[in-house]
């Protein structure tokens, strides 16, 4: 075989490739959008009954999540992202480019005062979520996810009366 057929050998198995690729993509883009949506569900559930007025306002939108690798502009990852907004400070979920083995990483922006520190949702490939902040070089803080734990942490966005 000379190089010419070599090259287009390589160039076909690399087309292959990544065919495969973009549909196994495709494909878990599905299940996890539908996670996503469902865990926004559950979210809207839990703040239901204390949805105030200009105090706790939820909002979904549609977002398209990308990374450094993944342009905007180039992303098939379609979804949606939810804004709290508790007190006239809004914490947005926002999802993240997907990860390995079903992995789901959502980015909450609003919530943490440390410099170095973020706060997300992981997705386990087992259905469960996880609150991991993270603050530095040092491992996160990890817990599981429920309403009690969202409500704790929006509390400290409620402004203390300092009387």
């Amino acid at each position: 075989m000379d190089d010419i057929q070599q090259l287009g050998e390589m160039l076909r198995h690399y087309a292959a490739s990544e065919a495969h690729k973009k549909q196994l993509f495709d494909s878990q883009s599905v299940i996890w959008s539908t996670r996503i949506h469902e865990l926004f569900g559950q979210i809207e559930a839990w703040l239901a009954p204390v949805l105030v007025p200009d105090l706790l306002a939820l909002h979904r939108e549609p977002y398209v999540a990308f990374s450094p690798a993944v342009p905007v502009e180039s992303s098939t990852f379609k979804s949606e992202k939810l804004t709290i907004v508790i007190a006239g400070k809004p914490v947005e979920i926002v999802p993240d480019i997907m990860g390995a083995n079903g992995q789901i990483s959502l980015a909450v922006m609003g919530l943490t005062a440390a410099r170095l520190g973020s706060v997300s949702l992981v997705g386990e490939a087992s259905g469960a979520w996880q609150w991991r902040k993270t603050n530095g070089l040092k491992d996160p803080d990890i817990f599981v996810f429920d309403g009690n734990l969202l409500a704790a942490q929006l509390q400290s966005l409620i402004p203390r009366d300092r009387a």
